[in-house]
């Protein structure tokens, strides 16, 4: 019995230092802004639909190629509050890749989808960035409660591609500052 009881405590002790044990702290920050505007992707509602153009394997026949560059913008309209700038996030989730590209859920193999600030020749890294204001996607003025915010999508080969179809989804926030 004194065994099982010295045994017992002794789990106890164990379970009550590791209950207080505190390695760190962590501190989340952000900003809410109060800010608002009416969001249109390719002339639609805040959801709109790119289309990439069609291309030939050839243009994806090795690794890292990227072809089908297509410009495409979100447009922010009516907007109301104190911001002047405003920028896109393109938030990192399951249809994001470690690469930072967008996964193809379509049939053609070894295809991602990777977008580009205009003035960039690099992808943005989606989910690989900061959190700093611009950091995913660049940041644009607003002007009389305006702005397009433009951006590249491109076909990128993340081996030699196969043909199919191509479909790939980005979800994201505007940012405001």
């Amino acid at each position: 019995m004194q065994r099982t009881l010295a045994i017992f405590c002794t789990a106890c002790a164990g379970l009550i230092s590791q209950a207080h044990a505190s390695d760190g702290t962590i501190t989340f920050t952000g900003n809410i802004a109060a800010t608002t505007c009416t969001i249109s992707v390719a002339g639609g509602s805040s959801s709109g639909s790119i289309s990439l153009p069609s291309i030939s394997t050839k243009a994806l026949a090795v690794a890292s190629a990227t072809a089908g560059t297509i410009p495409f913008s979100i447009a922010l309209s009516g907007c109301t509050g104190a911001a002047t700038q405003a920028a896109i996030w393109f938030e990192n989730d399951s249809n994001v890749n470690a690469a930072g590209r967008l996964i193809n859920t379509g049939t053609a193999s070894n295809v991602d989808v990777a977008l580009y600030n205009t003035s960039s020749s690099s992808h943005i890294l989606i989910g690989q960035t900061s959190s700093t204001f611009g950091s995913s996607g660049m940041a644009f003025p607003i002007s009389s409660g305006n702005a397009t915010l433009r951006y590249l999508a491109k076909y990128y080969a993340s081996g030699v591609a196969t043909a199919g179809t191509v479909t790939a989804i980005a979800n994201y926030t505007v940012q405001y500052q």
